[in-house]
Protein backbone atom coordinates (compact mmCIF):
# COMPACT_ATOMS: atom_id res chain seq x y z
CA UNK A 1 0.00 0.00 0.00
CA UNK A 2 1.44 3.42 -0.94
CA UNK A 3 1.91 6.03 1.79
CA UNK A 4 -1.73 7.19 2.06
CA UNK A 5 -0.98 10.48 3.83
CA UNK A 6 1.57 11.71 1.27
CA UNK A 7 -0.62 10.58 -1.62
CA UNK A 8 -3.64 12.32 -0.10
CA UNK A 9 -1.55 15.48 0.29
CA UNK A 10 -0.68 15.35 -3.42
CA UNK A 11 -4.37 15.02 -4.31
CA UNK A 12 -5.27 17.96 -2.01
CA UNK A 13 -2.72 20.20 -3.72
CA UNK A 14 -3.59 19.08 -7.26
CA UNK A 15 -7.37 19.48 -6.93
CA UNK A 16 -7.54 22.15 -4.16
CA UNK A 17 -9.61 19.92 -1.88
CA UNK A 18 -11.19 21.27 1.29
CA UNK A 19 -10.59 19.54 4.61
CA UNK A 20 -14.04 17.94 4.42
CA UNK A 21 -13.44 16.70 0.87
CA UNK A 22 -10.09 15.30 1.93
CA UNK A 23 -11.68 13.30 4.76
CA UNK A 24 -14.37 11.91 2.42
CA UNK A 25 -11.71 10.94 -0.13
CA UNK A 26 -9.50 9.33 2.50
CA UNK A 27 -12.41 7.26 3.83
CA UNK A 28 -13.54 6.22 0.34
CA UNK A 29 -10.08 5.24 -0.95
CA UNK A 30 -8.26 3.83 2.06
CA UNK A 31 -10.99 2.68 4.46
CA UNK A 32 -14.00 1.59 2.40
CA UNK A 33 -12.07 0.52 -0.71
CA UNK A 34 -14.36 2.32 -3.18
CA UNK A 35 -13.00 2.20 -6.77
CA UNK A 36 -10.71 5.09 -7.67
CA UNK A 37 -12.93 7.13 -10.01
CA UNK A 38 -16.06 6.50 -7.92
CA UNK A 39 -14.25 7.80 -4.84
CA UNK A 40 -13.27 11.03 -6.61
CA UNK A 41 -16.84 11.50 -7.86
CA UNK A 42 -17.88 11.78 -4.21
CA UNK A 43 -15.76 14.93 -3.87
CA UNK A 44 -16.74 16.34 -7.26
CA UNK A 45 -13.49 15.59 -9.12
CA UNK A 46 -13.86 14.17 -12.63
CA UNK A 47 -10.35 14.84 -13.98
CA UNK A 48 -9.33 11.22 -14.63
CA UNK A 49 -6.10 12.14 -16.46
CA UNK A 50 -5.08 14.41 -13.60
CA UNK A 51 -5.77 11.67 -11.04
CA UNK A 52 -3.78 9.11 -13.02
CA UNK A 53 -0.86 11.50 -13.53
CA UNK A 54 -0.59 12.00 -9.75
CA UNK A 55 -0.62 8.22 -9.24
CA UNK A 56 1.85 7.67 -12.08
CA UNK A 57 4.33 10.11 -10.60
CA UNK A 58 3.88 8.96 -6.99
CA UNK A 59 3.92 5.21 -7.67
CA UNK A 60 6.38 5.20 -10.57
CA UNK A 61 3.91 3.53 -12.95
CA UNK A 62 3.75 4.31 -16.67
CA UNK A 63 0.55 5.98 -17.89
CA UNK A 64 -0.41 4.45 -21.25
CA UNK A 65 -1.77 6.28 -24.26
CA UNK A 66 -4.39 4.81 -26.59
CA UNK A 67 -1.74 3.69 -29.11
CA UNK A 68 0.14 1.74 -26.43
CA UNK A 69 -2.51 -0.99 -26.33
CA UNK A 70 -1.77 -4.21 -28.30
CA UNK A 71 -3.25 -5.11 -31.66
CA UNK A 72 -3.89 -8.76 -30.73
CA UNK A 73 -5.22 -10.32 -27.52
CA UNK A 74 -3.01 -12.06 -25.02
CA UNK A 75 -4.16 -15.69 -24.72
CA UNK A 76 -4.50 -16.60 -21.05
CA UNK A 77 -6.20 -19.51 -19.32
CA UNK A 78 -8.92 -18.84 -16.72
CA UNK A 79 -9.39 -15.10 -17.34
CA UNK A 80 -12.98 -13.92 -17.84
CA UNK A 81 -13.81 -11.04 -20.16
CA UNK A 82 -16.41 -9.85 -17.65
CA UNK A 83 -13.81 -9.79 -14.86
CA UNK A 84 -11.51 -7.70 -17.05
CA UNK A 85 -14.27 -5.21 -17.94
CA UNK A 86 -15.63 -4.93 -14.42
CA UNK A 87 -12.26 -4.07 -12.89
CA UNK A 88 -10.83 -2.25 -15.96
CA UNK A 89 -7.69 -4.37 -16.17
CA UNK A 90 -6.03 -5.84 -19.25
CA UNK A 91 -2.96 -8.10 -19.65
CA UNK A 92 -1.10 -6.57 -22.59
CA UNK A 93 2.18 -8.48 -22.72
CA UNK A 94 3.40 -11.85 -21.52
CA UNK A 95 6.95 -12.99 -22.07
CA UNK A 96 9.36 -15.30 -20.30
CA UNK A 97 9.01 -14.66 -16.57
CA UNK A 98 7.21 -11.32 -16.89
CA UNK A 99 3.65 -10.09 -17.43
CA UNK A 100 2.54 -6.52 -18.07
CA UNK A 101 -0.96 -5.48 -16.98
CA UNK A 102 -2.68 -2.12 -17.45
CA UNK A 103 -5.19 -1.17 -14.76
CA UNK A 104 -7.22 1.86 -13.77
CA UNK A 105 -7.11 1.53 -9.99
CA UNK A 106 -3.66 0.72 -8.58
CA UNK A 107 -4.98 1.31 -5.04
CA UNK A 108 -7.18 -1.81 -5.23
CA UNK A 109 -4.97 -4.14 -3.19
CA UNK A 110 -7.35 -7.16 -3.28
CA UNK A 111 -7.35 -6.97 -7.08
CA UNK A 112 -3.54 -6.75 -7.20
CA UNK A 113 -3.36 -9.76 -4.88
CA UNK A 114 -5.60 -11.71 -7.27
CA UNK A 115 -3.34 -10.77 -10.19
CA UNK A 116 -0.22 -11.70 -8.21
CA UNK A 117 -1.77 -15.05 -7.32
CA UNK A 118 -2.73 -15.76 -10.94
CA UNK A 119 0.76 -14.86 -12.20
CA UNK A 120 2.48 -16.37 -9.16
CA UNK A 121 5.59 -17.50 -11.05
CA UNK A 122 6.02 -14.25 -13.00
CA UNK A 123 7.09 -10.67 -12.33
CA UNK A 124 3.98 -8.49 -12.39
CA UNK A 125 4.59 -5.14 -14.11
CA UNK A 126 1.68 -2.69 -13.63
CA UNK A 127 0.91 0.38 -15.68
CA UNK A 128 -1.99 2.82 -15.67
CA UNK A 129 -4.73 3.55 -18.19
CA UNK A 130 -8.02 5.40 -18.43
CA UNK A 131 -10.99 3.24 -17.49
CA UNK A 132 -12.95 3.57 -20.71
CA UNK A 133 -9.83 3.23 -22.87
CA UNK A 134 -9.08 -0.06 -21.12
CA UNK A 135 -12.65 -1.26 -21.62
CA UNK A 136 -12.63 -0.16 -25.25
CA UNK A 137 -9.43 -2.19 -25.77
CA UNK A 138 -11.08 -5.20 -24.08
CA UNK A 139 -14.09 -4.86 -26.41
CA UNK A 140 -11.81 -4.57 -29.44
CA UNK A 141 -9.58 -7.49 -28.47
CA UNK A 142 -12.09 -9.80 -26.84
CA UNK A 143 -15.38 -8.91 -28.47
CA UNK A 144 -17.72 -5.94 -28.61
CA UNK A 145 -20.52 -8.11 -27.23
CA UNK A 146 -18.93 -7.96 -23.78
CA UNK A 147 -20.79 -4.79 -22.85
CA UNK A 148 -24.17 -6.09 -24.02
CA UNK A 149 -23.75 -9.47 -22.39
CA UNK A 150 -22.58 -7.81 -19.17
CA UNK A 151 -25.68 -5.63 -19.13
CA UNK A 152 -27.97 -8.59 -19.81
CA UNK A 153 -26.49 -10.54 -16.95
CA UNK A 154 -27.43 -7.90 -14.37
CA UNK A 155 -30.59 -8.05 -12.30
CA UNK A 156 -33.69 -6.91 -14.07
CA UNK A 157 -33.24 -7.47 -17.77
CA UNK A 158 -31.02 -10.47 -17.08
CA UNK A 159 -33.84 -12.08 -15.12
CA UNK A 160 -35.39 -12.96 -18.47
CA UNK A 161 -32.71 -15.62 -18.76
CA UNK A 162 -33.78 -17.60 -15.69
CA UNK A 163 -32.91 -21.22 -16.45
CA UNK A 164 -36.20 -22.53 -15.02
CA UNK A 165 -38.30 -20.67 -17.60
CA UNK A 166 -37.00 -22.80 -20.43
CA UNK A 167 -38.12 -26.13 -19.08
CA UNK A 168 -41.75 -25.24 -19.73
CA UNK A 169 -41.73 -22.47 -22.33
CA UNK A 170 -39.94 -23.51 -25.51
CA UNK A 171 -41.40 -20.69 -27.59
CA UNK A 172 -40.06 -18.18 -25.09
CA UNK A 173 -36.67 -19.87 -25.36
CA UNK A 174 -36.78 -19.74 -29.15
CA UNK A 175 -37.62 -16.05 -29.02
CA UNK A 176 -34.80 -15.20 -26.62
CA UNK A 177 -32.30 -17.16 -28.71
CA UNK A 178 -33.22 -14.99 -31.70
CA UNK A 179 -32.94 -11.64 -29.88
CA UNK A 180 -30.24 -9.31 -31.19
CA UNK A 181 -27.92 -9.33 -28.12
CA UNK A 182 -27.67 -13.14 -28.08
CA UNK A 183 -27.28 -13.30 -31.86
CA UNK A 184 -24.49 -10.72 -31.75
CA UNK A 185 -22.75 -12.39 -28.81
CA UNK A 186 -22.66 -15.78 -30.56
CA UNK A 187 -21.47 -14.20 -33.81
CA UNK A 188 -18.72 -12.28 -32.02
CA UNK A 189 -17.52 -15.41 -30.22
CA UNK A 190 -17.25 -17.28 -33.52
CA UNK A 191 -15.57 -14.33 -35.23
CA UNK A 192 -13.04 -13.94 -32.42
CA UNK A 193 -12.24 -17.65 -32.53
CA UNK A 194 -11.64 -17.42 -36.29
CA UNK A 195 -9.36 -14.40 -35.78
CA UNK A 196 -7.38 -16.47 -33.27
CA UNK A 197 -7.07 -19.31 -35.85
CA UNK A 198 -9.09 -21.61 -33.57
CA UNK A 199 -10.13 -25.04 -34.80
CA UNK A 200 -12.88 -25.61 -32.19
CA UNK A 201 -15.09 -23.66 -29.77
CA UNK A 202 -16.30 -25.41 -26.59
CA UNK A 203 -19.43 -24.16 -24.77
CA UNK A 204 -19.23 -25.95 -21.42
CA UNK A 205 -21.84 -25.80 -18.61
CA UNK A 206 -20.73 -26.23 -15.01
CA UNK A 207 -22.57 -25.93 -11.72
CA UNK A 208 -22.08 -22.17 -11.27
CA UNK A 209 -20.41 -21.07 -14.50
CA UNK A 210 -20.81 -21.28 -18.27
CA UNK A 211 -17.37 -21.49 -19.87
CA UNK A 212 -16.45 -20.81 -23.50
CA UNK A 213 -13.03 -22.04 -24.63
CA UNK A 214 -11.36 -22.35 -28.02
CA UNK A 215 -8.59 -24.60 -29.28
CA UNK A 216 -5.69 -22.79 -30.96
CA UNK A 217 -2.88 -24.90 -32.43
CA UNK A 218 -4.18 -27.89 -30.48
CA UNK A 219 -4.24 -26.16 -27.05
CA UNK A 220 -7.35 -24.86 -25.27
CA UNK A 221 -7.61 -21.21 -24.16
CA UNK A 222 -10.44 -19.39 -22.40
CA UNK A 223 -12.45 -17.31 -24.85
CA UNK A 224 -15.19 -15.96 -22.57
CA UNK A 225 -17.33 -16.69 -19.55
CA UNK A 226 -20.89 -15.45 -20.16
CA UNK A 227 -23.25 -15.23 -17.21
CA UNK A 228 -24.64 -18.63 -16.16
CA UNK A 229 -28.21 -17.39 -16.67
CA UNK A 230 -27.46 -16.80 -20.38
CA UNK A 231 -26.52 -20.45 -20.92
CA UNK A 232 -29.85 -21.71 -22.21
CA UNK A 233 -30.33 -18.86 -24.67
CA UNK A 234 -26.79 -19.23 -26.10
CA UNK A 235 -27.10 -23.01 -26.47
CA UNK A 236 -30.52 -22.63 -28.07
CA UNK A 237 -29.14 -20.04 -30.50
CA UNK A 238 -26.42 -22.47 -31.59
CA UNK A 239 -28.95 -25.29 -31.99
CA UNK A 240 -31.27 -23.08 -34.07
CA UNK A 241 -28.36 -22.11 -36.34
CA UNK A 242 -27.60 -25.81 -36.86
CA UNK A 243 -31.28 -26.74 -37.43
CA UNK A 244 -31.31 -28.96 -34.35
CA UNK A 245 -34.26 -29.71 -32.10
CA UNK A 246 -34.09 -27.21 -29.21
CA UNK A 247 -36.71 -29.22 -27.28
CA UNK A 248 -34.48 -32.30 -27.19
CA UNK A 249 -31.99 -31.93 -24.34
CA UNK A 250 -31.67 -35.57 -23.29
CA UNK A 251 -29.86 -36.99 -26.36
CA UNK A 252 -26.75 -35.97 -28.32
CA UNK A 253 -27.35 -34.16 -31.61
CA UNK A 254 -25.15 -33.29 -34.60
CA UNK A 255 -25.62 -30.58 -37.18
CA UNK A 256 -23.94 -28.12 -39.52
CA UNK A 257 -23.82 -24.35 -39.92
CA UNK A 258 -22.65 -22.43 -43.00
CA UNK A 259 -21.60 -18.83 -42.29
CA UNK A 260 -19.87 -16.00 -44.10
CA UNK A 261 -17.67 -13.67 -42.05
CA UNK A 262 -16.44 -10.93 -44.34
CA UNK A 263 -14.69 -12.73 -47.18
CA UNK A 264 -14.45 -16.00 -45.21
CA UNK A 265 -16.76 -18.91 -45.94
CA UNK A 266 -16.92 -21.09 -42.84
CA UNK A 267 -18.45 -24.54 -42.44
CA UNK A 268 -19.14 -25.39 -38.80
CA UNK A 269 -19.76 -28.86 -37.45
CA UNK A 270 -21.96 -28.77 -34.35
CA UNK A 271 -22.10 -31.45 -31.67
CA UNK A 272 -24.27 -31.31 -28.53
CA UNK A 273 -24.26 -33.73 -25.61
CA UNK A 274 -26.27 -33.60 -22.36
CA UNK A 275 -24.31 -33.14 -19.12
CA UNK A 276 -25.55 -32.92 -15.53
CA UNK A 277 -25.47 -29.09 -15.73
CA UNK A 278 -26.95 -28.63 -19.20
CA UNK A 279 -25.96 -29.24 -22.80
CA UNK A 280 -22.32 -29.03 -23.82
CA UNK A 281 -21.82 -27.75 -27.38
CA UNK A 282 -18.67 -28.04 -29.50
CA UNK A 283 -18.28 -26.18 -32.78
CA UNK A 284 -15.65 -27.47 -35.23
CA UNK A 285 -14.60 -24.53 -37.42
CA UNK A 286 -13.77 -25.55 -40.97
CA UNK A 287 -12.59 -22.39 -42.75
CA UNK A 288 -11.90 -23.46 -46.33
CA UNK A 289 -9.13 -20.92 -46.96
CA UNK A 290 -7.20 -22.02 -43.86
CA UNK A 291 -6.58 -25.59 -45.04
CA UNK A 292 -3.59 -26.48 -47.18
CA UNK A 293 -4.01 -29.80 -48.97
CA UNK A 294 -0.44 -29.74 -50.29
CA UNK A 295 1.37 -32.93 -49.29
CA UNK A 296 4.72 -31.13 -49.52
CA UNK A 297 3.75 -28.63 -46.80
CA UNK A 298 2.43 -30.92 -44.04
CA UNK A 299 5.90 -31.25 -42.52
CA UNK A 300 7.51 -34.44 -43.90
CA UNK A 301 11.25 -34.47 -44.45
CA UNK A 302 12.55 -34.89 -47.99
CA UNK A 303 13.08 -38.65 -47.66
CA UNK A 304 9.60 -39.30 -46.26
CA UNK A 305 8.00 -37.11 -48.94
CA UNK A 306 9.89 -38.81 -51.75
CA UNK A 307 8.88 -42.27 -50.49
CA UNK A 308 5.28 -41.21 -49.98
CA UNK A 309 5.03 -39.77 -53.51
CA UNK A 310 6.44 -43.02 -54.87
CA UNK A 311 4.02 -45.22 -52.86
CA UNK A 312 0.84 -43.36 -53.84
CA UNK A 313 1.62 -43.85 -57.53
CA UNK A 314 1.27 -47.63 -57.08
CA UNK A 315 -1.81 -48.96 -58.91
CA UNK A 316 -3.05 -51.01 -55.95
CA UNK A 317 -2.35 -51.72 -52.30
CA UNK A 318 -3.25 -50.12 -48.98
CA UNK A 319 -1.71 -47.13 -47.22
CA UNK A 320 -2.66 -46.52 -43.57
CA UNK A 321 -2.22 -43.28 -41.61
CA UNK A 322 -2.36 -43.66 -37.84
CA UNK A 323 -2.48 -41.39 -34.83
CA UNK A 324 -4.89 -40.06 -32.20
CA UNK A 325 -7.86 -37.79 -32.91
CA UNK A 326 -6.69 -34.35 -34.02
CA UNK A 327 -3.26 -35.46 -35.22
CA UNK A 328 -3.81 -34.27 -38.82
CA UNK A 329 -4.49 -37.65 -40.48
CA UNK A 330 -7.33 -36.28 -42.62
CA UNK A 331 -5.26 -33.32 -43.83
CA UNK A 332 -2.44 -35.68 -44.85
CA UNK A 333 -4.82 -37.95 -46.76
CA UNK A 334 -6.43 -34.95 -48.47
CA UNK A 335 -2.91 -33.94 -49.52
CA UNK A 336 -2.47 -37.41 -51.02
CA UNK A 337 -5.79 -37.06 -52.85
CA UNK A 338 -4.74 -33.68 -54.23
CA UNK A 339 -1.62 -35.29 -55.72
CA UNK A 340 -3.67 -38.14 -57.19
CA UNK A 341 -6.63 -36.07 -58.39
CA UNK A 342 -6.58 -36.05 -62.18
CA UNK A 343 -8.88 -36.75 -65.09
CA UNK A 344 -7.27 -40.20 -65.46
CA UNK A 345 -8.34 -41.45 -62.02
CA UNK A 346 -11.71 -42.01 -60.40
CA UNK A 347 -11.46 -41.27 -56.69
CA UNK A 348 -14.22 -42.10 -54.19
CA UNK A 349 -14.15 -41.32 -50.47
CA UNK A 350 -16.34 -42.61 -47.64
CA UNK A 351 -16.07 -40.26 -44.65
CA UNK A 352 -17.67 -39.54 -41.30
CA UNK A 353 -18.08 -36.65 -41.65
CA UNK A 354 -17.04 -35.09 -44.97
CA UNK A 355 -15.02 -32.18 -43.59
CA UNK A 356 -13.95 -30.49 -46.83
CA UNK A 357 -15.36 -30.75 -50.31
CA UNK A 358 -12.81 -31.39 -53.07
CA UNK A 359 -13.65 -30.74 -56.69
CA UNK A 360 -13.32 -33.77 -58.95
CA UNK A 361 -13.69 -36.35 -56.15
CA UNK A 362 -16.81 -38.35 -55.28
CA UNK A 363 -17.31 -37.94 -51.52
CA UNK A 364 -19.85 -39.97 -49.53
CA UNK A 365 -21.08 -39.12 -46.05
CA UNK A 366 -21.65 -42.08 -43.72
CA UNK A 367 -25.15 -42.10 -42.17
CA UNK A 368 -25.48 -44.88 -39.59
CA UNK A 369 -29.10 -43.91 -38.81
CA UNK A 370 -30.14 -45.21 -42.26
CA UNK A 371 -27.60 -48.07 -42.13
CA UNK A 372 -25.18 -46.35 -44.53
CA UNK A 373 -22.07 -47.53 -42.68
CA UNK A 374 -18.49 -47.68 -43.93
CA UNK A 375 -18.89 -51.38 -44.73
CA UNK A 376 -22.25 -51.03 -46.50
CA UNK A 377 -21.06 -48.07 -48.55
CA UNK A 378 -17.85 -49.86 -49.55
CA UNK A 379 -19.70 -52.94 -50.82
CA UNK A 380 -21.42 -50.78 -53.41
CA UNK A 381 -18.44 -48.59 -54.21
CA UNK A 382 -16.21 -51.38 -55.49
CA UNK A 383 -18.79 -51.78 -58.27
CA UNK A 384 -18.37 -48.07 -59.14
CA UNK A 385 -15.02 -48.87 -60.79
CA UNK A 386 -12.82 -46.57 -58.66
CA UNK A 387 -9.07 -46.29 -59.00
CA UNK A 388 -8.58 -44.83 -55.52
CA UNK A 389 -10.70 -45.44 -52.41
CA UNK A 390 -10.38 -43.35 -49.27
CA UNK A 391 -12.00 -44.89 -46.19
CA UNK A 392 -12.31 -42.34 -43.39
CA UNK A 393 -11.50 -44.86 -40.66
CA UNK A 394 -11.23 -48.62 -40.25
CA UNK A 395 -13.30 -49.31 -37.15
CA UNK A 396 -14.33 -52.96 -37.42
CA UNK A 397 -13.48 -56.27 -39.07
CA UNK A 398 -16.12 -55.89 -41.77
CA UNK A 399 -14.67 -52.59 -43.00
CA UNK A 400 -11.13 -53.94 -42.72
CA UNK A 401 -12.02 -57.04 -44.76
CA UNK A 402 -13.48 -54.96 -47.61
CA UNK A 403 -10.50 -52.56 -47.52
CA UNK A 404 -8.03 -55.46 -47.74
CA UNK A 405 -10.04 -57.13 -50.51
CA UNK A 406 -10.17 -53.87 -52.48
CA UNK A 407 -6.41 -53.39 -52.11
CA UNK A 408 -5.81 -56.93 -53.41
CA UNK A 409 -8.12 -56.53 -56.40
CA UNK A 410 -6.60 -53.55 -58.14
CA UNK A 411 -7.49 -50.50 -56.06
CA UNK A 412 -5.31 -48.03 -54.16
CA UNK A 413 -6.88 -47.85 -50.69
CA UNK A 414 -6.17 -45.04 -48.21
CA UNK A 415 -7.44 -45.16 -44.64
CA UNK A 416 -6.77 -44.31 -40.99
CA UNK A 417 -6.43 -46.22 -37.73
CA UNK A 418 -6.19 -45.07 -34.13
CA UNK A 419 -2.84 -46.46 -33.01
CA UNK A 420 0.13 -44.82 -31.30
CA UNK A 421 2.77 -45.76 -33.86
CA UNK A 422 3.13 -47.31 -37.30
CA UNK A 423 4.09 -50.87 -36.24
CA UNK A 424 1.13 -50.83 -33.84
CA UNK A 425 -1.21 -50.74 -36.86
CA UNK A 426 -0.17 -54.31 -37.70
CA UNK A 427 -1.14 -55.48 -34.21
CA UNK A 428 -4.40 -53.52 -34.37
CA UNK A 429 -5.40 -55.13 -37.67
CA UNK A 430 -4.67 -58.57 -36.19
CA UNK A 431 -6.88 -57.68 -33.22
CA UNK A 432 -9.69 -56.89 -35.69
CA UNK A 433 -9.35 -60.42 -37.06
CA UNK A 434 -7.36 -59.81 -40.26
CA UNK A 435 -5.08 -62.65 -41.30
CA UNK A 436 -1.37 -61.77 -41.31
CA UNK A 437 -0.76 -63.08 -44.83
CA UNK A 438 -3.52 -60.79 -46.17
CA UNK A 439 -1.92 -57.78 -44.50
CA UNK A 440 1.49 -58.72 -45.83
CA UNK A 441 0.14 -58.95 -49.39
CA UNK A 442 -1.95 -55.76 -49.31
CA UNK A 443 -0.08 -53.19 -47.17
CA UNK A 444 2.24 -50.76 -48.94
CA UNK A 445 3.15 -48.70 -45.86
CA UNK A 446 1.92 -47.37 -42.54
CA UNK A 447 2.50 -43.77 -41.51
CA UNK A 448 2.07 -42.47 -37.94
CA UNK A 449 1.90 -38.77 -37.22
CA UNK A 450 1.38 -36.05 -34.62
CA UNK A 451 1.03 -32.27 -34.87
CA UNK A 452 3.52 -29.99 -33.11
CA UNK A 453 3.14 -26.25 -32.68
CA UNK A 454 5.56 -24.22 -34.80
CA UNK A 455 7.68 -21.57 -33.07
CA UNK A 456 6.87 -17.96 -33.91
CA UNK A 457 9.76 -16.79 -36.14
CA UNK A 458 9.54 -13.26 -34.72
CA UNK A 459 10.24 -14.05 -31.07
CA UNK A 460 11.76 -17.53 -30.64
CA UNK A 461 14.86 -17.53 -28.42
CA UNK A 462 17.91 -19.81 -28.89
CA UNK A 463 19.67 -21.53 -26.01
CA UNK A 464 22.41 -24.12 -25.67
CA UNK A 465 20.98 -27.57 -24.98
CA UNK A 466 21.48 -28.83 -21.43
CA UNK A 467 23.13 -32.18 -20.65
CA UNK A 468 19.73 -33.78 -19.98
CA UNK A 469 18.47 -32.56 -23.36
CA UNK A 470 21.58 -33.88 -25.11
CA UNK A 471 21.25 -37.31 -23.49
CA UNK A 472 17.58 -37.51 -24.43
CA UNK A 473 18.18 -36.57 -28.07
CA UNK A 474 21.34 -38.69 -28.40
CA UNK A 475 19.35 -41.78 -27.39
CA UNK A 476 17.40 -41.38 -30.65
CA UNK A 477 19.89 -39.47 -32.85
CA UNK A 478 23.34 -40.81 -31.83
CA UNK A 479 25.51 -38.73 -34.18
CA UNK A 480 25.04 -35.36 -32.43
CA UNK A 481 27.79 -32.72 -32.20
CA UNK A 482 29.14 -31.90 -28.72
CA UNK A 483 26.81 -28.88 -28.37
CA UNK A 484 23.54 -28.06 -30.11
CA UNK A 485 21.19 -25.09 -30.12
CA UNK A 486 17.52 -25.46 -29.17
CA UNK A 487 14.81 -22.79 -28.93
CA UNK A 488 12.37 -21.41 -26.35
CA UNK A 489 8.90 -20.04 -27.11
CA UNK A 490 8.91 -16.42 -25.87
CA UNK A 491 5.71 -14.70 -27.08
CA UNK A 492 4.97 -11.46 -28.93
CA UNK A 493 2.06 -9.52 -30.46
CA UNK A 494 2.28 -11.49 -33.71
CA UNK A 495 1.61 -14.87 -32.06
CA UNK A 496 -0.86 -13.81 -29.35
CA UNK A 497 1.97 -14.07 -26.79
CA UNK A 498 2.01 -17.88 -26.97
CA UNK A 499 5.35 -18.16 -28.76
CA UNK A 500 3.81 -20.43 -31.40
CA UNK A 501 2.03 -19.83 -34.67
CA UNK A 502 0.60 -22.71 -36.70
CA UNK A 503 1.34 -26.43 -36.60
CA UNK A 504 3.31 -28.99 -38.58
CA UNK A 505 3.34 -32.75 -38.63
CA UNK A 506 6.02 -35.08 -37.35
CA UNK A 507 5.99 -38.50 -39.00
CA UNK A 508 7.26 -42.05 -38.98
CA UNK A 509 6.90 -44.03 -42.19
CA UNK A 510 7.05 -47.83 -42.11
CA UNK A 511 7.47 -49.20 -45.63
CA UNK A 512 6.35 -52.82 -46.00
CA UNK A 513 9.40 -54.26 -47.74
CA UNK A 514 10.37 -57.96 -47.96
CA UNK A 515 11.83 -58.05 -44.44
CA UNK A 516 8.79 -56.41 -42.88
CA UNK A 517 6.47 -58.59 -44.95
CA UNK A 518 8.17 -61.71 -43.61
CA UNK A 519 7.88 -60.39 -40.05
CA UNK A 520 4.15 -59.78 -40.52
CA UNK A 521 3.59 -63.30 -41.87
CA UNK A 522 5.67 -64.63 -38.98
CA UNK A 523 3.27 -63.02 -36.49
CA UNK A 524 6.00 -60.78 -35.06
CA UNK A 525 4.98 -58.14 -32.50
CA UNK A 526 4.95 -54.42 -33.25
CA UNK A 527 8.23 -53.91 -31.37
CA UNK A 528 9.96 -56.67 -33.30
CA UNK A 529 8.68 -55.30 -36.61
CA UNK A 530 10.03 -51.84 -35.64
CA UNK A 531 13.48 -53.32 -34.94
CA UNK A 532 13.53 -55.12 -38.29
CA UNK A 533 12.37 -52.01 -40.19
CA UNK A 534 14.92 -49.81 -38.36
CA UNK A 535 17.73 -51.72 -40.07
CA UNK A 536 16.65 -49.96 -43.27
CA UNK A 537 14.81 -46.62 -43.54
CA UNK A 538 12.30 -46.68 -40.66
CA UNK A 539 12.80 -44.06 -37.93
CA UNK A 540 10.41 -43.47 -35.00
CA UNK A 541 8.33 -40.33 -34.43
CA UNK A 542 10.82 -38.97 -31.89
CA UNK A 543 13.57 -39.02 -34.52
CA UNK A 544 11.64 -36.64 -36.76
CA UNK A 545 10.39 -34.59 -33.80
CA UNK A 546 13.86 -34.07 -32.34
CA UNK A 547 15.05 -33.14 -35.82
CA UNK A 548 12.46 -30.36 -35.97
CA UNK A 549 13.53 -29.15 -32.52
CA UNK A 550 17.18 -29.06 -33.64
CA UNK A 551 16.33 -27.08 -36.77
CA UNK A 552 14.35 -24.51 -34.73
CA UNK A 553 10.90 -25.38 -36.04
CA UNK A 554 9.51 -26.30 -32.62
CA UNK A 555 10.56 -26.81 -28.99
CA UNK A 556 11.78 -29.98 -27.31
CA UNK A 557 8.93 -29.76 -24.77
CA UNK A 558 6.37 -29.57 -27.59
CA UNK A 559 7.72 -32.75 -29.19
CA UNK A 560 7.59 -34.53 -25.85
CA UNK A 561 4.05 -33.23 -25.22
CA UNK A 562 2.59 -34.73 -28.39
CA UNK A 563 4.50 -38.00 -28.04
CA UNK A 564 3.13 -38.48 -24.50
CA UNK A 565 6.51 -38.14 -22.82
CA UNK A 566 7.66 -35.59 -20.25
CA UNK A 567 10.88 -33.71 -19.66
CA UNK A 568 11.33 -35.66 -16.41
CA UNK A 569 11.19 -39.11 -17.99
Amino acid sequence: MPDSSSLLHLFENRFSLTEEQSKILQSALFTRGIPLLDAFEKVGVADEIGILKVLSSHLGLQLLEREDYPEKPVLLEGVSMFFLRKHAILPIQVESGRVRVVMNDPLDLPLINILSSYFEDMDLNLCLGQREEIRTAIDRLYGAAAREAEALSRDGEGALFNQDLFEEDLEHLRGLAQEAPIVRLVNVLISRALDMRASDIHFEPFERTFQVRCRVDGVLFDLDQPAKNMQAAIVSRLKLMANLNIAERRLPQDGKIKLKFGSRDVDIRVSTVPTIYGESVVLRLLAQESVDYNLASVGMDSGQLRLMEELIERPYGMLLVTGPTGSGKTTTLYGVLKNLNSVKRKIITVEDPVEYQISGINQIQVKPQIDLTFANALRSLVRQDPDVLLIGEIRDKETADIAIESALTGHLVLSTLHTNDAPGAITRMRDLGIESFLMADSLLAVMAQRLVRVLCPHCKEPYTARDADMNRIRAVIPDLPSTVTLYHNKGCDKCGHTGYRGRQGIFELLKVNDAVRSAIVGEKSGGEIAEIAARESYRPLLHHGYGKALEGTTTLSEVLRVTSLSLNE
